[in-house]
């Protein structure tokens, strides 16, 4: 029985409320109108057209959506069209273009709309709204200020930044070296480019237009209607003679030498401007397996292109600066041999050598994003690969012992709408874990990971009592977009996935004896997944993982909600970040449940839902990233601390320069690690917040004096023996605290 309270309202009561409510959303309803807003009315391919918000994160594009003040649509292998209400103003936004929409004149405190061009090719006819300039559009070296005219821009990064104008006139301004702007009024008929060796306005001809206006084509909305209020033509004038001037006459001097010295100083200013934004330089201590080692390194950081680079160039050493032998050597290897111990005996060992060390230089190359971009790759030192929806692999990193242990891997994916393919590698000089999915009918995924070293940190004898197996995951998967507005977007998923070890020499059965009849015999061990001695239907099944959920933003927090459901050695997100110092405690765990009576009859099911949400504040200053799986299970009487070694914690926090203005300081931390709240509560020996399980980073920047920062870095690391293997004890790898010191010099 429920209780509460009715009201009765009478016709003439109801008439008032409604009248009253008309009367307080009719001005919200009037201004919502009038509102000015830029909407994509036109592309050929939606799938290839993505819209970022000012946080980075993509969604798909829609016709009809609304691009919001701050956000970028980004165009791949198809055009697209937008047009401004009301006023009216269209935009033709070519193949493989950025164009940014920073403000729209009418919004609260704003007389012009204000745009970006980051790269690529517009077409605009830009209605008169007023008799000055209500258009500004950007580029990375101009700024183009427009009336009622039609126009096209193209920019090509380091190469081209130029306006053709077809009817009306532009004002183009491109930005000196001293931050000053030079400016041109560019004509019905004219183009300048900010490259130029002379910047000027001059006649193109219709040929050239013909070539620079490909694809601009309005297809969606017709440019004859807008308005761009234009006025009767004036009466010409009677025509006079033309009387041909006489050229003019240049007087010629040789430079001073003040002359000459403020060009030297300019063009010093420039390098000297280019080393600050190339060069980083850092000294500083470091813990290796618990020795601590000097450190100086070089990291410049630079771009080619679409593609950011950044090189790790190290000399870490115990005392002496200047003594190669002296040098830390990571994995047994000299790093800075480059092959010359085997050049004259072995050359192409001694090439692999090279090119192990030249690759041990990079510490990322980037191009293009994955959410984005139709092609993207990244190569080096990564923490966030990410396959399908992540029930094999999420935010798997080869770099949670950097530096001590580094290694070059690769991350890259195409994605042409109907069909795609995504790939990982750990390690590209020695690669043990890789695979990738394929995409196709645009909704549905096949994974394979592999693993074919697990227990290659194991002393030999360990390595053979476990099987010395390959791990082989498989998963399938469906994507369902739902909803995709300006402030909310929604897509469903559900991912199954299962992981088959093969191994490569007999187990001992039940008796723990090898060379009985209960041995387990090399290969695929197919019982591990499916086995009906353990019953029918889902109950023959082990080692499998199933995950349903859905994804999406809200407003300005990207979120994801799931439910998960596992049983056996495999867990959701196998290959995490913690995976590769843990993979050897993997082989032990799957060499058990192998070796088991039944293979794993007494498996336990692990029931759990799992949220996360990221997101920035303060202008980007504050980036935040939690999220928390609560497991349980519904076939086991453990008490829940017991339970929980299945829960799964992750929180980030990072700080950006310039939150507190009079100091300065930033800083980052992460924290990842599963059974998180067994640890806090339970009283399990060997257990602790900082263990195998748990993958922490962190960070303090101090700034000392311009261009001098101190940095205090805390993480955890594996101990390792003198060839790089990962040391254990009682089946798990040694993992110490580590804190480094460093001074971080940039330019």
């Amino acid at each position: 029985m429920t209780h509460g309270t009715m009201f009765k309202i009478d016709s003439r009561t109801g008439s008032r409320i409604a009248a009253l409510f008309a009367a307080l959303l009719l001005p919200v309803a009037v201004w919502a109108q009038g509102a000015p807003t830029a909407v994509l009315v036109y592309a050929d391919n939606e799938s290839a057209v993505k819209i970022m918000d000012a946080d980075g994160f993509g969604r798909d594009a829609f016709i009809g959506d609304e691009i919001l003040a701050g956000e970028t649509l980004k165009t791949v292998t198809s055009t697209a069209e937008i047009k401004l209400t009301p006023n009216g103003t269209i935009v033709k936004v070519a193949r493989n273009t950025s164009f940014k929409v920073e403000a729209l004149a009418g919004a609260p405190g704003k007389d012009t709309n204000e745009f970006a061009l980051l790269g690529g090719k517009i077409r605009t006819v830009a209605s008169r709204t007023s008799t000055t300039n209500a258009y500004r559009i950007r580029t990375p070296t101009a700024v183009c200020g427009v009336r009622g005219t039609d126009f096209s821009m193209i920019v090509q990064e380091g190469a081209r930044d130029a306006v053709y104008v077809k009817r009306g006139m532009v004002e183009f301004s491109r930005t000196l070296a001293d931050g000053a702007l030079e400016s041109v009024m560019v004509g019905a008929g004219q183009f300048a480019d900010a490259f130029a060796a002379s910047f000027a306005a001059a006649q193109f001809d219709p040929a050239q237009f013909a070539a620079e206006s490909e694809e601009l084509e309005f297809t969606g909305v017709d440019p004859a209607a807008v308005d761009q209020g234009e006025e009767p033509a004036a009466e010409a004038p009677a025509e006079e003679p033309v009387v041909a001037e006489a050229p003019p006459v240049v007087e010629t001097r040789p430079a001073t030498e003040e002359e000459v010295e403020a060009v030297k100083k300019d063009s010093e200013s420039k390098v000297m401007g280019w080393l600050g934004e190339v060069l980083g330089f850092e000294i500083g201590s470091i813990v290796i397996n618990e020795q601590t080692y000097s450190k100086a390194v070089i990291q410049p950081t630079f771009k080619l292109g679409k593609a950011n680079i950044g090189l790790y160039i190290p000399i870490i050493y115990t005392s002496d600066l200047f003594n190669p032998d002296d040098w830390y050597h990571p994995a047994g290897n000299d790093e800075w041999s480059f092959g010359s111990e085997h050049w004259s005996d072995d050359p192409l060992a001694a090439t692999g050598d090279a090119i192990g060390d030249l690759m041990l230089k990079i510490r990322f190359v980037e191009y293009g994003d994955r959410y984005v971009d139709p092609l993207y790759f990244n190569i080096g030192n990564l923490n966030s690969m990410t396959i399908g929806h992540g029930v094999i692999m999420r935010n798997f990193a080869n770099d949670a012992d950097f530096p001590a242990v580094r290694r070059v891997g690769l991350n890259t994916g195409i994605d042409r709408g109907f069909w795609g393919a995504e790939a990982v590698v750990n390690d590209l000089a020695s690669p043990e874990i890789f695979g990738g999915r394929v995409k196709a009918l645009w909704v549905l995924g096949l994974s394979v990971i592999a693993d074919i070293d697990p227990a290659g940190d194991l002393p030999s004898a360990e390595r053979e009592a476990v099987g010395d197996p390959i791990f082989l995951g498989t998963g399938v998967d469906l994507d369902l977009p739902i909803l995709k507005l300006p402030f909310f977007s929604l897509r469903a998923f559900a991912d199954a996935a299962t992981l088959l070890p093969v191994t490569r020499n007999d187990l001992p059965g039940p008796d723990g004896v090898l060379g009985t009849a209960d041995d387990v015999a090399a290969g695929a061990q197919v019982k591990a997944i499916a086995n009906t001695d353990n019953g029918t239907g889902l109950e023959a099944f082990r080692n499998y993982g199933l995950v349903a959920g859905f994804l999406g933003k809200a407003i300005f927090i990207d979120w994801r909600l799931e439910y998960r459901n596992y049983r056996g050695a495999f867990r959701p997100s196998f290959f995490n970040s913690g995976y590769e110092r843990n993979r050897g405690t993997y082989a032990y765990e799957y060499a058990s449940l192998l070796n088991s009576a039944g293979m794993g009859t007494d498996a336990v099911t692990v029931n759990g839902i799992y949220g996360e949400a990221a997101f920035s504040i303060i202008k980007d200053k504050i980036v935040f990233n939690a999220g928390y799986m609560l497991p349980w299970s519904p076939d086991s009487t453990e008490d829940w601390v017991d339970i929980a070694a299945n829960d799964y914690l992750l929180a980030k926090l990072e700080i950006r320069k310039g939150l507190i203005p009079s100091l300065d300081v930033a800083g980052a931390f992460s924290y990842e690690r599963t059974g998180f709240m067994h640890a806090l509560l339970g009283n399990a020996s060997g257990v602790s917040l900082l263990d195998e399980k748990t993958v922490l980073k962190g960070e303090v920047l101090y700034p000392i004096t311009k261009g001098v920062d101190f940095a205090v870095v805390l993480s955890t690391a594996t101990s390792q023996d003198a060839d790089g293997n990962v040391i254990y004890e009682d089946h798990k790898p040694l993992v110490e605290p580590t804190v480094t010191f460093e001074t971080r010099i940039h330019f």
